[in-house]
């Protein structure tokens, strides 16, 4: 039985989406400097086989010339061959996971755990990254109100500015104001409404509403998972209501 058989507890989902995650940035960083990652995997079965000879020929297996180098050719052709699978749409099983956490827990620290969960700050790629990912409007009001934690158990304070219209843009009429209003500003251009609120969230920075200043925290790319941006946005668009006319 694989996970695509259960319905995971929370835990061992987020445990699911950690190890996949460490994972790929593993191989990513080791591999990268050899020239083997690739943007996109073509995943035909003569396309693997392929770069299964190319892994071979940048990384030889030659313990007897040189034992470190062998070892150092064998891990990195186990994380090229691991990100390689997981790209192409593998699902590791329960036992799979955690002998990847085992192997992996060791060697990171608290923070790196978190920051491998984190959605960060790239705009593009996090637009890309949340079409997998559907938004739940009450997850993100739990979010939002500080009554469900993020990454690190922290618990965030958007509802404390923006329910104070002096210190920030209120929450209600969300939707409608960024669609009515916020992208009618030359500085935005080109900007669509999801573009808006990923930048606002990740680089609040970027662009400040006018008579605002930069009041909101630049911290929120390394507290949140990509879900939970997702809920965030699913929840301020729930946020449509009437404006009145000096908005």
């Amino acid at each position: 039985m694989t996970l695509k058989d259960i319905r995971p507890s929370p835990h061992l989902w987020g445990l699911f989406h950690l190890s996949r995650r460490l994972a790929i940035l593993l191989a990513l960083l080791i591999v990268g400097m050899t020239g083997l990652a690739q943007d996109e995997t073509d995943c035909q079965p003569h396309s693997l086989a392929r770069q299964q000879e190319t892994f071979a020929r940048f990384l030889p297996l030659n313990f007897t010339d040189d034992r470190q180098r062998g070892l150092d050719s064998l891990f990195r052709l186990g994380a090229a061959y691991q990100a390689l699978a997981l790209r192409c749409g593998y699902v590791p099983d329960a036992r799979q996971i955690n002998a990847m956490l085992e192997q992996v827990l060791p060697f990171v620290t608290l923070d790196e755990l978190i920051a491998a969960q984190a959605v960060g700050a790239d705009v593009e790629k996090i637009m890309t990254e949340l079409e997998a990912y559907p938004g739940d409007p009450l997850a993100g009001q739990l979010l939002y109100n500080g009554q469900e934690p993020a990454l690190g158990g922290v618990l965030l304070g958007c509802a404390g500015c923006h329910e104070n219209e002096a210190a920030a843009p209120l929450t209600a009429g969300a939707w409608t104001r960024i669609n009515d209003s916020r992208l009618s500003s030359p500085e935005l251009e080109g900007y669509g409404h999801r573009q808006y609120l990923i930048e606002s969230i990740v680089q609040p920075h970027a662009y400040i509403v006018p008579a605002y200043t930069e009041t909101m925290p630049d911290i929120y790319s390394r507290q949140l998972t990509a879900q939970h941006l997702a809920d965030l946005i699913a929840y301020l668009d729930s946020q449509d209501q009437l404006l009145d006319e000096e908005e």
